[in-house]
């Protein structure tokens, strides 16, 4: 039973819920919701209660909607994820969940009606609206979007709070996101932003800024011609597969375009987050700097350096609360271009309301990694329009390019092949990929490059059947600290001597990632056990020398942005922690920042959209109920020259075959 359902009281309205509270499914929120909406339904059966709670349940566990085809199975993983990384049921020696079997069990014992009884009840109920597809778009694909044919606007608000599509059931407000997005991206595939022929000096500067690799399809350039001419475009791929890199040469090709037959371009960049933002900055800076040896480029670089990235909050102006905008159907964006990096972090109401403020005519470019995972919010965008475009019927098949060949790693790595495997799903491979670089102990360097023995770019650390007495535990101990040691200890070094930029350099080399928070395998142990490494009597001060620091949320006050990395340093007037910026060092006081936590270790969430020279992926156990494909890769991806796998081979095969499961209808609506 959950501690919270000791204290929330349900209603007698909305009775039948209390053994999903006391189960621990429901809290405050959806119950409440649920009593609401039962006063407009007052012979509503137990069956409309229940969907109406699962409905309102939906959005807060990044669903869009929930099926009640399969309601069951998803609300008994959720809940074992939760209890997996906040503590409940986990046994302290393995970080193992125990809480997804308890979970199953109690969950699978309750009362749930059957799909035929859910269907027939929501059918019979005036709070539920049910979409009759036979009408097409005016009877269901209706939408709140004001540039959508005029014969969906009369369907477009509706009085009852639920919708029912198929076995699809949503809040009217996700609903009506959804159908947004869907309509919205649907009708910028029909449109040709830049009608005719494309100059011939457009087509020569893309061609000599894209060449073609031999013998190989020119990936990058149809990525950057194809945003030169459609509504939308969506340019996927992996780290270090050339993204930035194609779409900073498209913009320079617009630019260009834009100088020749004299219209004005005016562009903007975004990201959904305010780090995602700087490092969009960091990459396109870097990405026109390798202009200098192109005359014909060089004169674009200016423009394009002069455009300085943003979140999308603050591009569509936030009002009041972070959902309601100034920017929007009736205040457009007075923008000719925008590209959104880092897509795969959008959730479905931020692109609901991006699009909303975006004129028909503006050019969409969207830019990000599907495989990665998905927005800690509502939906899984870029996934699902992923999903959609691989459908040769779709309005978006040929909108999405894929680009496949890395870039981050040397061409011998053995990550790239690592990564690409887990992204397709291939278990086999990456099992067979990771034993044959099978390692008990890797090479320990001191931080001395010129004494270590060759290294291999990936090294699997088999940690089971992990004993789960001292052995086991030192031998992972030994494994990980052998790695992380030598960058971490001249980053300590710097730090005491004053030298930020050097400290914050060595810290940036190496990273610890998890998937959980506590255990064995979560990031509390071993930031504690490093800790213990680098400082073995025991730090005197909270902010010794060499603390890494992550912000953990933003501070609009210190320009401190939500995952932003630093390190404490000791400088004349006392330590400072250090932080990275534009515009270079910038040091702050302790005492001035609200939310930062030790950064040895982080989760691999927290890590996305980050890269470090090496990285250790300490895996939970196979049985964690935080084991997946999309964790698994984000993890693998984060490293750029060495990649220390620790885990059982369990772990690594459940991890592949688990990929992530978001419910939503938008991948079906854009086809």
């Amino acid at each position: 039973m959950s501690a919270a359902a000791d204290v929330l009281v349900v209603p007698m309205s909305v009775g039948s819920l209390t053994p999903w509270v006391r189960a621990g499914v429901l809290g405050a929120a959806e119950v409440h919701g649920a009593a609401v909406l039962a006063r407009a339904d007052v012979g509503a059966d137990d069956a409309v209660q229940l969907a109406a709670a699962l409905a309102l349940w939906a959005p807060g566990h990044g669903h869009a909607c929930v099926d009640l085809a399969a309601a069951a199975p998803v609300v008994i993983e959720d809940l074992a994820r939760r209890r997996s990384d906040g503590g409940g049921g986990i046994r302290a020696d393995t970080g193992a969940g125990v809480a997804g079997e308890d979970a199953a069990r109690e969950l699978a014992e309750l009362p749930w009606p059957s799909l035929d009884q859910w269907l027939a009840a929501l059918h019979a109920s005036p709070i539920c609206r049910v979409v009759d597809h036979s009408g097409g778009v005016a009877a269901g694909r209706a939408t709140g979007l004001a540039a959508v044919d005029a014969a969906a606007l009369d369907a477009a608000f509706d009085d009852r709070p639920l919708v029912l599509d198929g076995t699809l059931l949503y809040t009217q407000r996700q609903w009506i996101d959804e159908q947004i997005v869907a309509t919205d991206l649907r009708r910028r595939c029909a449109v040709s932003a830049r009608p005719g022929t494309i100059p011939s000096e457009v087509d020569a500067l893309l061609a000599e800024l894209l060449p073609a690799d031999a013998g190989q399809p020119n990936l990058q350039y149809n990525a950057a011609r194809a945003a030169i001419r459609s509504g939308l475009t969506v340019v996927v791929g992996g780290p270090g597969t050339g993204k930035t890199h194609t779409i900073a040469r498209a913009l320079a090709a617009m630019v260009l375009d834009a100088e020749i037959t004299e219209r004005p371009l005016r562009i903007a960049l975004a990201a959904p987050t305010g780090k995602a933002a700087a490092r969009m900055g960091e990459a396109l800076v870097a990405a026109v700097a390798s202009f200098a040896g192109n005359a014909s480029a060089l004169g674009l670089a200016t423009p394009l350096t002069d455009i300085v990235p943003t979140t999308i909050h603050r591009l569509l102006g936030v009002r009041g609360r972070r959902t309601r905008f100034v920017h929007g159907p009736n205040d457009p964006l007075d923008v000719d271009v925008i590209v959104i990096d880092e897509a795969s972090m959008v959730a479905l109401p931020l692109m609901a309301r991006l699009l909303e403020a975006v004129r028909p005519e503006t050019q969409v470019v969207l830019v990000g990694d599907p495989d990665q995972l998905e927005s800690i919010d509502v939906g899984s965008v870029l996934a699902d329009i992923v999903r959609a475009a691989d459908d040769p019927a779709s309005p978006l098949a040929g909108h999405v390019i894929r680009l496949v060949r890395p870039r981050r790693q040397a061409a011998d790595s053995a990550i790239g092949p690592l990564a690409d495997a887990i992204r397709t799903g291939r278990a086999r491979d990456v099992v067979e990929l990771l034993a044959a670089r099978l390692s008990e102990r890797p090479a320990e360097t001191n931080g001395d490059a010129s004494s270590a023995a060759p290294r291999r770019d990936v090294v699997f650390v088999d940690a089971g059947p992990l004993a789960l007495g001292m052995s086991g535990s030192a031998r992972i101990d030994a494994a990980v600290r052998d790695v992380v040691l030598g960058p971490l200890r001249l980053a300590t070094a710097a730090a005491e001597s004053g030298n930020a930029a050097d400290a914050l350099a060595e810290f940036a080399r190496v990273r610890v990632l998890c998937a959980h928070r506590r255990g064995f395998f979560g990031v509390r142990r071993w930031n504690r056990t490093i800790e213990s490494w680098l400082q073995p009597d025991g730090a005197t001060q909270r902010d010794y020398p060499g603390r890494p620091l992550l912000a953990t949320r933003n501070d609009q006050r210190q320009r401190i942005a939500n995952g932003d990395t630093g390190v404490i340093v000791r400088t004349a007037v006392g330590r400072r922690a250090a932080f990275a910026s534009g515009n270079g060092i910038r040091l702050l006081a302790p005492a001035q920042l609200d939310m930062v936590e030790t950064a040895y270790a982080m989760t691999i969430h927290k890590s996305q959209g980050s890269e470090y020279e090496t990285v250790v992926v300490v895996l939970p156990p196979a049985d964690s109920p935080l084991v997946g494909r999309e964790l698994l890769y984000t993890a693998v991806t984060r490293a750029t020259t060495r990649l220390i796998v620790v885990g059982t081979t369990a772990a690594v095969i459940a991890c592949v075959d688990t990929p992530a499961r978001r419910v939503t209808g938008l991948a079906a609506a854009l086809r």
